[in-house]
């Protein structure tokens, strides 16, 4: 959005970029594309939400959010964050 408006320059992003990923680097995780897929196809959900869905189940973790859709396809893993930060 910034280089969209010209705000930030490529330099600029591609440094916040690299930082990020520095940060990151080590703490990834992977879920099985099959999986997602499945989630998607069952739930009406978008591959991307469900990504968020399948890591959540594989890290047996709550998985908190605002999105009403995922709420309504997984509401025993989707906690509204209302609910968990009120």
């Amino acid at each position: 959005m910034l280089m969209r408006r010209q705000a930030l320059a490529l330099a600029d992003a591609l440094e916040a970029a690299r930082e990020a990923e520095d940060l990151l680097a080590g703490r990834e995780f992977s879920v099985e594309t099959q999986r997602v897929l499945e989630l998607a196809k069952e739930s009406g959900c978008t591959t991307y939400d469900c990504e968020f869905v399948a890591l959540a189940q594989d890290l047996a973790a709550p998985l908190v959010t605002s999105d009403r859709e995922i709420l309504a396809a997984f509401p025993t893993l989707a906690v509204a964050i209302e609910k968990f930060a009120p």
